[in-house]
């Protein structure tokens, strides 16, 4: 499959026409590379090679001229991504739609992260009980979250949480907190039928830490109206990945995140309700994560906001 991301850039990323970007093509033959190599010459472009891909190089506005200008299926195919990936990336998606309200993304948003479970990783059961929990909400609002997020399992490795269990945890809370606070509220789960009922409880937003494994989250998100959140991990929620291994761990991050995010679309949910989140720690080594976390820009090229959640386990 042929595929473009955004490599290098200017500082600022989205600047002038004249600034210098980098789009790395992979998937092309032999053949179809050297088209691209001829009419990005022509443009006055730089080309070059890394690990057998060709990368093109040159300012926003050559690049963009790429299109239209190489031919056969395979070259106009990767000249249309590499425009594609260069718009995602310079322009950014400036809102996101959570089930008839407007996320303002013009700045980072702080997620504070609600954990209605015994036995939480951070917090040890600290808010485990409504009263605590809405007391924890009002806290972390009044110190500047812009959504809350509430899990009713944690993402330890170990047994999986009865759905009617998770249901009793989470569903009251978000229902108390939905009506409460001045903003949104979300949920992370895996379980679909956990999801549908959390939304119906007041949450606009749906975390779905499996990467999409069952289908299904996605048509309650196009059912509903709420966002979703497409999450690459390597492997299955509460499983220890022992020895995760990758060839080159952003390009596969990247093309898992493009495939799953082109399949939530395919059963109904927009671009404009979609975030993508690399993932970090899960199936992913010490140095799997700061890989991802140097080369964080080039999720860009994806065209959704890029939901980052590190913390002091990892």
């Amino acid at each position: 499959m042929i595929r473009a991301r955004i490599v290098t850039w200017p500082a600022p990323p989205g600047g002038d026409a004249d600034g210098i970007y980098g789009v790395r093509v992979t998937g092309l033959s032999a053949e179809s590379a050297q088209e691209m190599a001829r009419a990005a010459h022509a443009l006055g472009l730089w080309v070059r090679w890394h690990e057998g891909d060709q990368i093109l190089q040159g300012p926003a506005s050559r690049l963009a001229g790429l299109s239209g200008g190489v031919s056969g299926p395979a070259g106009e195919a990767a000249a249309e991504a590499a425009a594609t990936a260069l718009a995602r990336f310079r322009q950014p998606p400036r809102f996101l739609e959570v089930r008839g309200r407007t996320l303002d993304l013009q700045r980072p948003l702080i997620v504070g992260i609600l954990n209605a479970t015994p036995d939480s990783f951070y917090d040890r059961g600290r808010y485990y009980g409504l009263p605590a929990a809405v007391a924890r909400a009002d806290e972390m609002v009044a110190e500047g979250a812009d959504m809350i997020e509430v899990g009713g399992e944690t993402a330890r490795p170990g047994p999986a949480v009865d759905p009617e269990e998770e249901l009793r945890r989470v569903a009251p809370l978000i229902e108390v907190l939905a009506d409460r606070l001045p903003v949104p509220v979300s949920v992370d789960t895996h379980k679909a039928e956990v999801a549908r009922r959390a939304v119906h409880a007041g949450a606009v937003m749906i975390n779905d830490i499996s990467g999409l494994a069952d289908i299904r989250m996605a048509e309650v998100a196009a059912e509903t109206g709420a966002a979703l959140i497409v999450m690459h991990i390597q492997g299955r929620p509460k499983v220890r990945q022992e020895d995760p291994q990758y060839r080159a761990v952003v390009d596969e991050v990247c093309a898992f995140l493009e495939d799953r995010t082109a399949q939530v679309q395919a059963v109904g949910v927009p671009r404009s309700r979609l975030v993508v989140d690399p993932g970090f720690s899960f199936g992913k080594a010490v140095d799997h994560d700061l890989e991802v976390l140097r080369r964080l820009g080039e999720f860009r090229s994806l065209g959704y906001p890029i939901y980052l959640a590190t913390s002091r386990k990892n």
